[in-house]
């Protein structure tokens, strides 16, 4: 006989947790579906497990024992409130992940706070009222219960309204024994008592005063933005029906994607020209500059040349005049190119160049000799370390002088040239 079973003529008896199981299945029917009791209403089931989902499992594990004594539907609420909750988390985590076990952490305090779950008579109340609910000891939205949920620290803010409290406290007590010192303990403590409350009703209103201001100007702000915004839309519909200013093509938003392209080849072409007169031309001179300019023009419109029917050999016959618009686009694109790839070209020849001027040299030599003769190298100044050190702060002196004298030199130039005209634009096309 198997120790601890019925005895003969005995009849075996149940558990209550068999008991309960065996209830819980034969109600369910399917699964825990809704079913029709008293009167015909329906009714969610409860369940015996918590939700599936995991981030859900790993938050409420710490309540599983009451979630098994709350009713369907409310169970229902709590898992609702519970994602509520965590997406309210996730958004204040760096770690969004962190949420579901920060949520843990949050129940298994307010239960060791209340005594255990032996001492919770109504679960679905506690859960909604106290477990799952924030309670932020200041304004500070990251702050539970003193401490701040993004670090797990201690909440400063809490801390300074704490501080502040002492403080307001210590003054209000200094208030009292000086003007009305004949006070005893008992009404003494009454008066700071009633001081305390009656300052803390007037911080209260400041506070909703204020709070109610900063609603007013956001709300201001954000009437501001969304006007702002349909007067952008309406500006932006307005431009997409303007024509091309340059070729007069319709409905292109005032400038179409060729001239767009040619403008930007054509302010390209303008600056390659000022970069080489930096070192090339005489910069008092209006004619060298100028000349020096067409050179690099007629030297890039070579090249551009040289692209473009690069380009045009790789396509098939009537490609083009299948779609022209495209193919004036594909081929000022070219042409921007070209240029583009030219200019650091231009920019880094000029800068060789202006790294010999006599400023340039005079720079090196003085970063020379300031590095040969530190301390540090005093003992040895013609020795290898004291060679090499010298010569790497020679040529970035040499390299920042070089780069001074170049964005001087082209903003003396930029103020002589007048822009390009529009004409060289539609001459291109």
């Amino acid at each position: 006989m198997v120790e601890g079973g019925p005895l003969r003529g005995e009849k075996p008896e149940e558990s209550p947790v068999d008991e309960r199981v065996e209830q819980r299945v034969a109600g369910a029917g399917a699964g825990g579906q809704p079913k029709t009791v008293g009167g015909g209403k329906a009714q969610r089931q409860r369940r015996a497990v918590l939700p599936a989902d995991f981030g859900l499992r790993v938050a409420l594990g710490p309540i599983s024992w009451l979630w098994e004594r709350l009713s369907g539907w409310q169970q229902d609420q709590v898992e609702a409130a519970a994602k509520e909750e965590l997406k309210s988390l996730s958004s204040l985590l760096e770690w969004p992940a962190q949420a579901p076990s920060l949520l843990a952490a949050r129940l298994k305090a307010r239960l060791d706070e209340t005594g255990g779950e032996a001492l919770i008579t109504s679960p679905f109340g506690w859960l909604t009222h106290c477990g799952l609910v924030r309670r932020p000891s200041c304004s500070d939205v990251r702050c539970d219960d003193g401490v701040r949920l993004d670090t797990g620290a201690r909440c400063d803010n809490c801390r300074n309204v704490l501080h502040n409290r002492r403080a307001g406290r210590a003054r209000i007590t200094a208030e009292v024994d000086e003007q009305l010192p004949g006070l005893d303990q008992d009404e003494r403590d009454r008066e700071i008592e009633a001081r305390m409350r009656r300052h803390a009703e007037a911080e209260a209103a400041d506070f909703v005063a204020r709070r109610g201001a900063a609603q007013e100007r956001e709300a201001q702000r954000a009437a501001a933005r969304a006007k702002a915004e349909t007067r952008a839309a309406a500006e932006a519909a307005a431009r997409q029906v303007l024509p091309c200013t340059d070729c007069g093509r319709a409905q292109v938003a005032g400038l179409c994607e060729v001239c767009g392209y040619r403008r930007r080849t054509e302010a390209a072409i303008v600056e390659a020209g000022l970069v080489a007169a930096t070192w090339t031309a005489d910069l008092t001179d209006p004619a060298d500059v100028a000349a020096t300019a067409a050179d690099v023009r007629a030297h890039l419109n070579t090249v551009i040349e040289a692209a473009t029917q690069q380009f045009l050999g790789l396509m098939t016959p009537g490609e083009l005049e299948a779609d022209p618009a495209a193919a004036a686009s594909a081929l000022a694109f070219t042409a921007l190119q070209v240029v583009e790839q030219a200019l650091p070209e231009y920019r880094s020849s000029a800068l060789g160049r202006l790294g010999r001027t006599d400023e340039a040299e005079a720079e090196a030599r003085r970063a020379y000799t300031t590095e040969q003769g530190r301390r540090w190298y005093r003992h040895n100044p013609t020795g290898a370390h004291a060679v090499a050190a010298a010569t790497r702060e020679a040529e970035a002196a040499r390299t920042r002088t070089a780069e001074y004298l170049l964005t001087v030199r082209l903003e003396q130039l930029r103020q002589q040239v007048p822009p390009y005209p529009k004409a060289a634009l539609t001459a291109r096309g």
